[in-house]
């Protein structure tokens, strides 16, 4: 099904009929929910509004409360008072609170929405963390996976930053894993005939019939925006 719809996104950018815009509403309807940063387990979590550099030695994510996360929280945790639960939400000092995440991806370091620096310190290999990212704080010391504080939180915010990343530093001198096309890349996509130089901004994970095939989420120059697989993209010839 996944799949089907990856390729009808496609089939509907090439032939020119239908037209991913950039407006939230459209992309909520069209294509993955918007991405969010945990506070804790149980937490309603503030949404990503604005990104950049997600892959990269400057990734950077910030973050608020919204109404449609505050919807969507209390539908999981408040099915019988959602209205309530939803307008309590937006009138907490929470909503007032701009949230901020920040990694460098390639060396394993993320200051989390706390302000604190944490360092990548390999996976989690049993346990409720088992295949998820383990760090150390500034001490050194492992953060657990129980409690408030727990260090899935940081898991999460790095899966935002860095999707796609390996679980440990690389070694020195050793080359990061490369999809055929990295975020803040510029490409050209199929657009209707012609092709339309623009930029990656984003990489979806998506698992096809020969394995990890991704999704694109580019911006085109012609103010456009869609998730595109590899097949519709090509990268943009230097000027």
């Amino acid at each position: 099904m996944a799949r089907d719809r990856l390729v009808a996104r496609g089939i509907a950018w090439a032939v020119g009929l239908l037209l991913v815009c950039a407006s939230a509403a459209a992309v909520n309807a069209s294509g993955p929910r918007p991405p969010w940063l945990s506070l804790c387990g149980k937490c309603l979590s503030p949404t990503v509004v604005e990104s950049s550099g997600l892959g990269t030695t400057h990734a950077v994510a910030v973050a608020r409360i919204t109404r449609e996360g505050a919807t969507d929280w209390c539908e999981n945790w408040q099915p019988e008072h959602v209205a309530s639960c939803v307008q309590d939400a937006l009138a907490s000092e929470d909503v007032r609170t701009t949230y901020r995440a920040t990694a460098d991806c390639v060396h394993g370091r993320i200051t989390a929405i706390d302000g604190t620096t944490y360092s990548l310190a390999g996976v989690w290999t049993n346990g409720i963390g088992k295949g998820r990212t383990k760090w150390r704080d500034p001490s050194g010391k492992v953060v657990g996976t129980d409690g408030p504080d727990s260090g899935l939180r940081i898991s999460q915010q790095w899966e935002v930053l860095c999707p796609h990343t390996p679980a440990s530093p690389p070694a020195a001198g050793t080359a990061t894993p490369a999809y055929a096309f990295a975020v803040g890349q510029e490409i050209e996509a199929k657009y209707g005939r012609d092709w339309v130089r623009g930029r990656v901004t984003r990489i979806w994970p998506h698992e096809g019939a020969h394995g990890n095939e991704p999704a694109y989420d580019v911006q085109l120059v012609n103010g456009k925006r869609g998730i595109l697989p590899k097949a519709m993209l090509r990268p943009a010839p230097s000027h």
